[in-house]
């Protein structure tokens, strides 16, 4: 299945292609070249050998492709300079870990995943075949706070070992997971560090707080983490809940005063970081939550 994103023209060259043919714009390397849709929009064009000894102008049967990639214009120039240095393989392989990921996260990636994933198990398979193995530091939390996403990255590991016979495990499916996080919540790799940091300031303070530890196999562990993380993300984006429930906030608290203590040692902590005061809203969700995860 060709996502969205990479939107076919027809899948494979196979079965029901259309006939024509396709005009090359700019040769990537042998297996790759730029041409243009029926829209003029770009599209990049794979397949075994399909621009060897070829030139800009010519024209190629479109039965050839294996591959046709149709890409937004805010990513077409990343994706045909990665396009142009990695074997056409390793984009087959994105497109089938992504397809899982899908999948088992149950909703589409941004766009933007299918550049950073191929491009992280591309440059990964040289390290390992370097004899590099770099550590992921963040191993814990990563499994702790993104368990649908590191098991998404468990898949997506194993299907790298099958397909390129590369010992990729935990710590690579961790950094795998922070790609599908990414392409999840919209922000940068560098802010997926300061929402993991986040998220583990505010467990800390409920841990300190009721004096427990979680049972990070419960569903209101689950939702607490979840609702936790897309706090996190909006705090990142400058998206905040704007709407006064300071009555409904009134009544959550008078029926759990000590969910709603910590709340406000969370409230403190975000103005502190961030410079933000949490609204009557995001305090009425937190205390929810809290309330939830710590009943015993």
């Amino acid at each position: 299945m060709v996502p969205a994103f990479f939107a076919p023209i027809f899948q494979n060259g196979k079965g029901g292609a259309p006939v024509g043919v396709y005009i090359i714009r700019r040769i990537l390397n042998n297996n790759a070249f730029v041409s243009t849709d029926e829209q003029g929009k770009e599209i990049v064009v794979m397949g075994k050998g399909i621009a060897f000894q070829h030139t800009s102008g010519d024209r190629v049967p479109q039965q050839r492709a294996e591959q046709v990639f149709r890409l937004s214009e805010e990513n077409s120039g990343r994706f045909q300079e990665l396009a142009a240095r990695i074997p056409m393989s390793y984009a087959v392989l994105s497109e089938k870990i992504i397809h899982q990921a899908e999948k088992r996260l149950k909703g589409p990636l941004n766009e933007s995943i299918y550049i950073t994933i191929t491009d992280h198990i591309y440059s990964a398979a040289q390290r390992y075949r370097d004899g590099l193995v770099i550590r992921n530091t963040m191993l814990w939390e990563i499994q702790r706070y993104y368990p649908d996403e590191y098991a998404a990255g468990l898949e997506a590991a194993a299907t790298v070992r099958e397909t390129l016979d590369l010992p990729f495990a935990e710590d690579e499916a961790a950094f795998l997971a922070l790609h599908f996080v990414n392409a999840e919540l919209g922000v940068e790799i560098n802010q997926i560090y300061e929402v993991t940091e986040l998220i583990q300031s505010v467990c800390d303070i409920v841990r300190r707080h009721f004096s427990m530890e979680f049972d990070p196999t419960s569903m209101a562990y689950y939702r607490f983490i979840t609702h936790v993380k897309f706090f996190a993300q909006r705090l990142m984006l400058g998206s905040y809940y704007e709407e006064d429930d300071s009555e409904l906030l009134d009544a959550i608290r008078a029926k759990h005063p000590d969910a709603y203590a910590c709340t406000r040692e969370i409230t403190d902590l975000i103005e502190q970081k961030r410079g933000y005061r949490l609204g009557s809203e995001e305090e009425l969700y937190l205390t929810v939550h809290i309330a939830r995860v710590t009943k015993h």
